[in-house]
């Protein structure tokens, strides 16, 4: 019995030793991680760090988080960040913040509050550290402008988990529940035939990538190398938008491809597009006359099908130049 009780203090000594060691790594690594950024001209800020769990987790909890590239004018402030790792498993890390964060934007900055507002991050266990999925979902989303929107949804999920037979392949999706319009836009619509809730916004997508998203992407740069979208649907009443089809960056970066654009109910879309501000009346009118073409030499007339073309350097959908094609890279 004595025997025994000498191996438990042994073991809780060697334990507690490796929890201590592992989360002073843990705080010197934070605390470098802002230091590096300050010197790399950017505002990482914090008005406190705090390492905690013993003994079977490390959680690390920031208050007063502030993080800004002054190049860009975006940025990000949150109230309070907490990140989670189980100690005997440190390549999976989950993260929780409450409402009250701010991302800003040149030009104007947005609140997000919600709910259950969490996030898990899974990496492949060795020494790559490569990245295998994450997931971040929330309840209760509702972004605020100072440029005066606002957009609520009931809840949010979105997800990215690597592909096991494609190399560096990841699956990319977004699902978004009961959506909001801001007010304002909904009295522009003036259209009873719409809800006053968008039921879904669904997007199941592959990304590939040049390497892989590891502890050495700082060396070798992953970029997109293909973008295959499955399926992008929004379903609002009889307004509904799919869109599937694949990009991928030419030689210079740029987009080169297609994508099948189907739309119920378009003349509808274009109501849409003019009180969000995409359209005046008299453009929508002009585009109008030539979609009423082709969707009349379809076998339904209210369903527009074009593709979304990327070529030359040029975007076009169906035979109408929009500009110049997208970077992808």
């Amino acid at each position: 019995m004595r025997a025994l009780t000498w191996i438990v203090v042994i073991v809780a000594a060697l334990w507690g030793g490796y929890w201590f060691t592992a989360s002073t790594a843990v705080q010197r690594g934070v605390e470098g991680w802002f230091a590096d950024q300050q010197a790399n001209g950017m505002v990482a800020d914090k008005a406190g760090l705090r390492v905690a769990g013993f003994p079977n987790r490390i959680d690390v909890t920031v208050t007063g988080l502030h993080l800004a590239n002054p190049a860009t004018g975006t940025g990000w402030r949150a109230p309070e960040v907490q990140v989670y790792s189980m100690s005997w498993k440190p390549w999976h890390v989950i993260a929780a913040w409450p409402g009250g964060q701010v991302i800003d934007l040149p030009g104007q900055s947005v609140t997000l509050d919600g709910t259950d507002m969490m996030a898990s991050l899974e990496l492949h266990p060795g020494m790559a550290l490569g990245l295998n999925r994450i997931r971040a979902d929330g309840k209760g989303i509702k972004l605020t402008s100072t440029a005066g929107w606002t957009l609520a949804a009931a809840k949010v999920i979105a997800a990215t988990e690597e592909d096991p037979s494609l190399a560096n392949t990841h699956r990319l999706g977004l699902t978004v529940e009961d959506i909001s319009p801001d007010p304002a836009f909904v009295r522009a619509l003036a259209d009873p035939a719409l809800p006053a809730v968008i039921p879904r916004l669904h997007l199941d997508a592959y990304a590939t990538l040049t390497a892989p998203v590891d502890r050495f992407a700082g060396e070798s740069h992953p970029r997109l190398s293909g973008l295959d979208l499955k399926d992008l649907s929004l379903e609002w009443g009889p307004l509904t938008i799919k869109a599937a089809g694949r990009l991928a960056p030419n030689t210079d970066g740029v987009a080169e491809g297609e994508i099948a654009l189907t739309v119920t109910d378009w003349r509808r879309a274009m109501k849409v597009i003019v009180a969000m501000g995409g359209l005046t009346q008299d453009q929508a009118d002009v585009l109008s006359r030539g979609l009423e073409t082709l969707a009349n030499a379809g076998p339904d007339p209210d369903v527009l099908n074009l593709p979304l073309k990327a070529s030359g350097g040029r975007l076009s959908l169906g035979p109408f130049p929009l500009g110049p094609a997208p970077r992808l890279n």
